[in-house]
């Protein structure tokens, strides 16, 4: 029975165009606030502060990080002279390992920013790799020997020159240029036996006038990842935007070990700046439209790194954005002049490498390792040219990350990096006659892939948010229709 059948043609009209006021009204509601409704509520979880759920994550992942190591077997050290043999090289692994974070020394700030250290550890994990870690045996370029050569070929003093070569020849300290058949675990984690880092570090104690020209490391042998397993301190002191006063910087970083700067690169690559990839500020939509560059700061290469927007990416239904490492990460200058900043050397002698290696010496007590891609992944070709073993490809040995835009959550991760000993005659005369060449080393990967219930999770919220979003555009057809409708009858029919 129709409730407004006895009413007056002009309060059918006043209530037909209440009606569709009405439904326009609703969806308006529905496009802009239902959606403004759901992103305050869960933007509020996006912030880093006590019992949110990017705090309650970042502070006890649910995500599983593993941390696979390749290493390079230098399988021809004795022909490292000829000029007809190439250094080659074989890849073990890789050897995976769990990487677990725990916070440490916590610290919310008045600023609205965090203060924090972190232990990283790694529990190798037997049934996932390939080869075994604690019985596998590789050679690989004397490190500290290099070391060594670098800085007194810097500091072009003869005397010390000849002093060191009668220090190593007399004492034997040094089995050529390399170490030779040597456990895994012992040149990543647990140090191998180094008779001139120990000779040195006893000749630093007696002559206190050196430990001021050369650094060196306090450790009992060497490896690459010696003192850092479960260590609280190696990562340094991180301070990063907790994105209360503002979501959009969520975070972000401001200091590491207490400064906004670090000494070993100029300018903007000396910057702390970008996250750390744990943590990232929630896109803006505009953002989300037109997606940037992706910054990322880190540690292990005292710097920051930029990535470069490579699309839209799916993961089990989640919808994400993906940003890659290109050719300008390690680019020192050559193509982008952003990058001039990277070298290391007086800007006189800019570029001193050639593309597709970044310098961090002054972040490891001098010693000339050089990060790239893997296999030289990028890299300028000489590099590729000058051993054998190596076979760059994009889809195994590219930097990815990729990431949930509304939440700034990592949806997938493949940091891949390349630890490298630029070798050659340092002056030395262990070193004398070896050629200029750039040896791979190590190479890692730290992969991180999103949970299926943190997906389910991420996948509702844009289930939520979208749902008004396409109620809106129902509600406007319908408001079309019943606009057109009103517009009909109160110009035909109802006519007073």
């Amino acid at each position: 029975m129709c409730c407004c059948c006895n009413c007056s043609n002009t309060a059918k009209k006043v209530w037909s165009w209440v009606g569709v006021v009405g439904i326009f009204a609703l969806a308006a509601f529905f496009g802009f606030g239902w959606p403004a409704i759901v992103n305050s509520v869960a933007r509020s979880e996006f912030v880093m502060q006590p019992g949110s759920e990017v705090y309650e994550n970042w502070r006890k992942p649910e995500v599983p990080m593993y941390f696979d190591i390749y290493f390079w077997d230098w399988t021809n050290p004795e022909a490292i002279t000829d000029p007809n043999d190439r250094p080659n090289f074989v890849q073990r692994g890789p050897y995976v390992f769990l990487e677990t974070h725990d916070r440490a020394n916590v610290n919310f700030n008045t600023d609205d920013t965090i203060t924090f250290q972190q232990k990283r550890t790694w529990h190798y994990i037997a049934e996932q790799s390939t080869g075994d870690f604690y019985t596998d045996r590789v050679t690989t370029p004397h490190t500290i020997l290099m070391t060594v050569g670098k800085l007194v070929k810097e500091m072009n003093d003869p005397m010390l020159t000849g002093l060191l070569d009668i220090i190593i020849n007399a004492n034997n300290l040094v089995d050529g240029i390399a170490y030779q058949n040597v456990l895994v675990k012992d040149i990543l984690f647990d140090g191998v036996e180094d008779r001139l880092l120990a000779a040195l570090q006893a000749l630093l104690a007696e002559v206190p006038d050196l430990a001021g020209e050369i650094e060196l490391p306090d450790w009992d042998g060497f490896g690459y990842f010696i003192e850092r397993n479960t260590s609280v301190e190696y990562d340094g002191i991180f301070r990063m935007r907790t994105g209360t006063d503002s979501w959009t910087a969520t975070g972000q970083m401001v200091t590491w070990n207490n400064a906004p700067t670090v000494p070993h690169y100029r300018g903007v690559c000396g910057q702390v700046r970008g996250s750390t990839g744990q943590v990232n500020p929630p896109m803006t939509s505009s953002q989300i439209n037109n997606p940037g560059d992706f910054i990322l700061f880190i540690t292990d290469l005292c710097s920051a790194i930029t990535l470069k927007y490579d699309g839209d990416f799916v993961l089990n239904d989640l919808e994400g954005k993906v940003w890659v490492g290109d050719n300008r990460v390690f680019d020192n200058g050559h193509t982008f002049p952003e990058t001039e900043c990277q070298c290391t050397a007086p800007v006189d002698q800019c570029p001193a490498l050639k593309p597709g290696m970044f310098d961090v010496s002054g972040c490891n007590f001098g010693a000339p390792l050089l990060v790239s891609f893997p296999h030289f992944y990028l890299a300028d070709p000489s590099y590729l040219n000058r051993v054998s073993g190596l076979s760059p490809m994009r889809n195994a040995h590219e930097f990815r990350y990729a990431l949930h835009p509304f939440s700034g959550i990592p949806m997938t991760v493949n940091g891949r990096l390349q630890y490298n000993v630029d070798v050659k005659d340092y002056g030395l005369a262990v070193t004398n006659g070896v050629p200029d060449v750039v040896m791979p080393a190590f190479w890692v990967e730290q992969r991180v892939v999103l949970t299926q219930d943190v997906i389910d999770d991420l996948v509702q919220i844009d289930t939520l948010r979208n749902a008004g979003i396409y109620t809106a555009y129902a509600l406007l057809g319908v408001g079309v229709l019943a606009f057109a409708v009103a517009l009909y009858f109160t110009l035909a029919v109802w006519k007073d």
